[in-house]
């Protein structure tokens, strides 16, 4: 039996010669139309590639077997995707509707998690939810493990939906201080797998490669394409967003999103207003580079929520969005680290009613605010 064309790929080397000039031409992303010619944006858009190949690699390869399933993070503290929530623990994982499975663990004290079957094209404009289930409405035994069942047919207790469209699961553990919080630890298993173990087929090793640089090509030109659209409609705005847009693309539909693009001279800062808010689990209000990498979280304040935050006496918040440290009458500052623009997104979790809430914005000179 002679071998098949994929085979002989492999063997003599194609399958890798082609990946990587399908690789090296996804460079030109960083310098398509609209994005910054400064050195330090060019420079952050090629890490941003190496960046998504990592999470492109671990999502289509590494962890691509729905009958032996792991969760892997997409988004972590050193890869940021599509304004990735500073306040959040993500994990990820491959599913297939018609199997079963069993997600396991124990609760942890973080305030709140949820977890979310997905479903459509598996692009990541293409996640539409086919089931949620949350910290909330997770029957616990005394010891804080539980159990929760994956399957089309119903269960009687921490049941998780799933059809013939769920493709993956996405986790948001979402923290009010990571500080003094401890996430919950979630493990999962396919109950009825078919195949005997997990091992590489070559035959789909080609397509595979070529999802992982199809996550790559897509995310960078879904998020190009959000921040064009900001920069010309509502720059330096917080408008609640277009929440089926969002939810598409993976987003949380217990969560009101505000998303947006900043931009500020070295002389100015922005000024965000937020009423008071309906009773909810959490809000937060998070800055991002130019490509929509959350900024850096582990070791500077760019973000705030509702356990950080410090409120006026009426409830409500004062943000200001600013190059320097205004000083000790700004309540909330967030740092832009020196870029000159970036995303941003605002976020409220579970809120009970009285929602979408206008959040304001002002540009301002910073030399007014520290005066």
């Amino acid at each position: 039996m002679g071998m098949s064309e994929s085979e002989e790929r492999i063997l003599n080397g194609r399958i890798w010669a082609d990946f990587c000039d399908r690789l090296k031409a996804a460079g030109d992303l960083v310098s398509a139309k609209g994005t910054p010619t400064d050195l330090q944006n060019r420079a952050l858009g090629y890490r941003y590639l190496t960046r998504l190949l990592r999470g492109g690699l671990e999502r289509a390869v590494d962890y691509a077997d729905p009958q032996y399933p792991g969760f892997y993070r997409l988004a972590d503290e050193t890869k940021g995707v599509l304004n990735d929530n500073p306040d959040n623990y993500y994990e990820n994982c491959s599913i297939d509707g018609r199997f079963d499975y069993r997600i396991f663990g124990t609760r942890g004290t973080v305030p709140w998690f949820s977890i979310g079957a997905k479903g459509g094209g598996g692009t990541v404009d293409q996640m539409v939810s086919t089931g949620e289930i949350d910290s909330s409405q997770i029957e616990l035994n005394d010891d804080g493990t539980f159990e929760i069942f994956m399957s089309a047919k119903p269960k009687d207790k921490n049941w998780l939906q799933v059809t013939e469209d769920s493709t993956n699961i996405v986790v948001r553990q979402t923290f009010g201080d990571r500080s003094k919080e401890t996430r919950a630890m979630l493990e999962i298993e396919c109950l009825n797998p078919e195949r005997p173990n997990n091992n590489l087929d070559p035959e789909k090793l080609e397509a595979q490669l070529g999802a992982a640089l199809n996550f790559l090509e897509n995310t960078v030109g879904l998020g190009l394409m959000w921040t064009l659209d900001y920069k010309d409609r509502t720059l330096n705005q917080l408008p609640s967003h277009d929440q089926a847009v969002l939810q598409a693309a993976g987003g949380d539909p217990t969560i009101n999103y505000y998303q947006s693009h900043w931009a500020l001279a070295p002389d100015e800062a922005l000024a965000v207003h937020i009423p008071k808010l309906p009773e909810c689990q959490t809000w937060n209000l998070q800055l991002s580079n130019f490509w929509m990498e959350s900024l850096e979280f582990r070791f500077f304040d760019i973000s705030v929520n509702k356990f950080t935050a410090r409120y006026e006496d009426d409830g409500s918040i004062e943000i200001l969005v600013a190059h320097e440290d205004p000083g000790p009458a700004c309540k909330n500052w967030l740092n832009t680290l020196g870029h000159s623009e970036g995303g941003m997104l605002g976020r409220i979790v579970g809120a009970e009613g009285g929602w979408p809430v206008e959040w304001k914005t002002e540009v301002v000179k910073f030399a007014d605010v520290k005066s």
